[in-house]
């Protein structure tokens, strides 16, 4: 079908959006148990002025909660930079936090940079303004030389409290990294961590749900409990695969002319999506 998918889930749901879109808009979060614990987390590593780090599978819902997390600090209190691409050089990653926390240009030279980043971040908190570094997709870092300089803005701090936070989202294999020996001074500086868990199959029928209430659609749950259950297995919790799995059935559901999401059209889903259709028995 080459028609909008708004306009298909518009005349068949009477949805005014797609409810399962692969962006990460905040407007969409279901909150989990494992996504409430990672909010409070990293919230509170914030508030405690320290780093943070977030691990969680391809899929688990990290990019969604790092824009959460930018929504819900308060614009008078936080400076926030997010980076949402860190395959960078470390200058080029300080640089990028400078202009990200005082909208201007960094000078050229790294070591002028630091010390542009140190005043400023002296003049924030002067203010009582609290500057915090987002770092999506954190696996994808380069080398160690951009998390030294981590740590070493890190070492910004006065007697009683660090002068910059840090929270770090990435893949498992991240990590396995930090554990290497080279990243000790680094991963001792973590002082908040949590690993961001997959949707139970419960869960999973109530995120469904509320991604259809939140895009409009008011009638009967569309999704059987064997569709629910299909769904779970196949995508083993995690929500971007969830989402694949249910826009693809919404679209077999409306070219079968029908309003129940079965396990059958879950199945027949998933054959057409080719990382799930070799898990379909």
């Amino acid at each position: 079908m080459n028609r909008d998918f708004k306009c298909i889930y518009g005349e068949y749901f009477g949805m005014h959006s797609e409810p399962f879109g692969l962006t990460p808009d905040p407007e969409y979060l279901f909150l989990s148990n494992g996504h409430t614990s990672a909010i409070e987390w990293m919230t509170y590593a914030i508030e405690q002025y320290d780093m943070g780090l977030v691990i969680g599978e391809i899929g688990s819902g990290k990019t969604l909660l790092s824009r959460c997390l930018v929504d819900y600090l308060p614009e008078d209190k936080y400076r926030v930079c997010l980076i949402i691409n860190p395959q960078c050089t470390p200058s080029a990653m300080l640089k990028d936090i400078y202009r990200q926390l005082f909208g201007k240009e960094p000078p050229y030279f790294k070591r002028a940079v630091l010390k542009c980043l140190h005043e400023g971040l002296v003049d924030l908190m002067v203010k009582n303004i609290f500057p915090v570094v987002i770092i999506d997709e954190a696996q994808a870092i380069l080398g160690k030389p951009v998390f030294d300089e981590f740590r070493m803005l890190n070492n910004f701090q006065t007697d009683k409290q660090n002068l910059i936070s840090f929270i770090l989202l990435g893949q498992p294999e991240l990590e396995k990294r930090l554990k290497h020996k080279a990243y000790r001074a680094l991963l001792q500086r973590i002082r908040f961590s949590t690993n961001l868990k997959a949707f139970t199959t419960n869960e999973t029928g109530l995120y469904l749900a509320h991604r259809m209430k939140v895009s409009g659609y008011k009638g009967r749950n569309v999704f059987s409990d064997q569709g629910i259950q299909i769904i779970q297995e196949l995508s083993c919790g995690y929500p971007r695969p969830i989402n694949h799995l249910a826009s693809f059935s919404l679209m077999q559901v409306m070219s079968n002319n029908t309003k129940t999401v079965s396990a059958d059209v879950v199945k027949e889903a998933a054959s057409e999506i080719i990382y799930l259709r070799d898990k379909v028995k």
